[in-house]
C-alpha cells in the first residue's frame, strides 16, 4: 500500500486530487466515473467500468475528486472528519482512511 501526505478534513475541503503516479497505475483519467464504497471504516474509491448503484462521482481536471455528501455524511455521523490518502495496488483503489 502507498500513502501519499494528503490529508482531507472534511470540515474544510470536500475533495482532494489523485497524484499522477497514481492515475496512471490505476487508469483513472479525467471525465472518468468512479465509485465509493465503504469497507472497514474505510472509503474505497474505484473506477466504475460500467452503470451502478453505488455512489458515484465523475474525476475533474487533474484527477480532482469530490466525494459525495452521502459519504461525508456517514463519517460524519461517527464523528470521522480527517482522512489520510493511500493507494492498494492490488484493489485497484484509492483508499481514504480515517485518522
Amino acid at each position: 500500500m502507498k500513502q501519499s501526505r494528503k490529508l482531507i478534513d472534511f470540515a474544510r475541503r470536500t475533495d482532494f486530487n489523485i497524484p499522477v503516479a497514481w492515475r496512471k497505475e490505476l487508469q483513472i483519467e479525467d471525465g472518468m466515473t468512479v465509485t465509493f464504497n465503504i469497507e472497514n471504516q474505510c472509503i474505497m474509491i474505484k473506477p466504475a467500468y460500467s452503470k451502478t448503484l453505488d455512489v458515484m462521482s465523475t474525476v475533474g481536471r487533474k484527477g480532482l475528486i469530490y466525494v459525495p455528501k452521502e459519504i461525508r455524511t456517514h463519517f460524519e455521523r461517527k464523528g470521522l472528519k480527517r482522512f489520510s490518502i493511500l493507494m492498494e495496488e492490488g484493489e485497484r483503489a484509492v483508499i481514504m482512511q480515517p485518522l
